[in-house]
């Protein structure tokens, strides 16, 4: 029998939570985003799969030591071209590629879609050694040693050590003359072949120097005109300068030897501060030079950062001149024609980290067959005539290496600045 004890009290009933509603609206969100999910990848592989190059030629043959830009190489693309280096690298021999990344930005740059694209090429070398310099009609001391080399020099743009070969012989015994004929070959195979003959003689011939000598004040009356200054460069060899006589003479800037450099590394000019001390206390616009031996680009950017420590900070009017001019030996230094122009880009990038300039010193014949980018470096050129046929630009023209000033005992080089105030 039901106690009457819960006959009053309400009966309660448990409510049934209302979800329907909100898990509607969850499966809807969810819908929504499978479906931008799903679009969005729609969209991505449909843009990645329209991402294209197309280049100018497929597997393209260069030359060695050519400069080539990479976008040169794209001729058609779907999307933005990014090349993992703005050139193809060419200082070397050999096959080689290059990384394209196409890149197509979706929805501002929410999504970019990438795709990379590979261009394989192969550089080659088909420019023989170069020579550079040769004694024709050699006549040399009966019982010397012979050495080839003494009479020969050559180089290669690629090739650091090119094969030499000789064929004659020479009996330094015996006078007489011996025709030879000489080969040199780079690794690529390509070769430069000439003749050359030897004299063997008992007595060597005498040499007279018979060069003209020119006064300071003719050479500035020979070469006047509008832009430019007149001026000279010296070294120890000059021994002592009496630049207050320099300067009354008519010159207007001197370029100072700072030292030169050779295996044990930097040495410096005995005159250098002497002269730069002078030449300033004169009033003469000042620059210096470095005669370089150096073949290595570690050689290179201690000798600059020498000569920064050397200068402590001074202040200079031209920019600082790289002289490498040992050419009639050059295959003793084992580097090839590519290599000695990376020297100076060396050189000169450790020279502007201090704010310091850098110009370029040779002679025609090199400025011509050996440097490269004289149209962008800076020159100092060296031509001893009185009228240049030297067609490339040059901020400095050293003209004579015979000349006479006051202040000055012996022989001294003669210059022209232009365009300087």
């Amino acid at each position: 029998m039901r106690s009457d004890r819960y006959k009053d009290e309400p009966v309660v009933e448990k409510k049934k939570k209302k979800h329907g509603p909100l898990k509607a609206l969850l499966i809807l969100i969810l819908v929504l985003a499978a479906a931008v999910a799903g679009a969005t990848a729609y969209f991505y592989k449909t843009s990645y799969d329209s991402l294209s190059v197309t280049f100018t030629e497929e597997a393209p043959v260069l030359e060695f030591g050519e400069s080539y830009p990479s976008m040169k190489f794209v001729k058609e693309s779907n999307g933005d071209i990014s090349p993992e280096a703005d050139y193809l690298e060419s200082d070397s021999v050999g096959k080689k590629e290059i990384v394209y990344t196409a890149t197509k930005s979706l929805f501002g740059g929410l999504l970019n879609p990438t795709k990379e694209f590979r261009l394989a090429y192969t550089v080659t070398d088909s420019i023989p050694p170069l020579k550079i310099w040769s004694w024709d009609d050699a006549v040399l001391e009966r019982g010397s040693e012979f050495d080839i080399n003494e009479l020969i020099a050559y180089g290669d743009n690629a090739d650091p050590t090119p094969l030499l070969s000789v064929d004659g012989k020479v009996d330094m015994e015996k006078s007489g003359k011996y025709p030879l004929h000489i080969k040199v070959t780079d690794s690529s195979g390509n070769a430069t072949e000439w003749n050359l003959t030897v004299e063997v003689a008992d007595e060597l011939p005498s040499y007279t120097d018979t060069a003209e000598r020119t006064k300071f004040a003719d050479f500035v009356s020979a070469n006047k005109g509008k832009g430019k200054m007149y001026g000279i460069d010296v070294s120890a060899w000059q021994d002592d300068i009496d630049f207050k006589a320099v300067k009354k003479a008519g010159c207007e800037f001197v370029i100072i030897r700072i030292g030169y450099t050779s295996e044990k590394g930097v040495t410096i000019d005995k005159k250098f501060s002497r002269n730069l001390q002078g030449a300033r206390a004169a009033g003469l616009k000042t620059g210096i030079y470095l005669y370089s031996t150096d073949n290595t680009e570690e050689q290179v950017r201690n000798s600059a950062k020498w000569i920064k420590e050397t200068l402590k900070g001074a202040n200079l009017d031209l920019p600082v001149a790289f002289d490498w001019e040992d050419f009639s030996n050059f295959q003793d230094y084992g580097i090839s024609l590519y290599e000695i122009n990376r020297l100076y880009d060396v050189f000169a990038d450790e020279l502007s980290q201090d704010g310091y300039g850098c110009m370029l010193y040779s002679s025609k014949n090199y400025l011509e067959n050996v440097w490269k980018e004289t149209d962008i470096r800076p020159v100092w050129l060296a031509h001893y005539t009185e009228k240049t046929d030297y067609k490339g630009p040059y901020m400095l023209w050293q003209a004579s290496c015979t000349g006479k000033i006051s202040g000055i005992s012996g022989d001294v080089d003669m210059d022209i600045l232009y365009n300087k105030n």
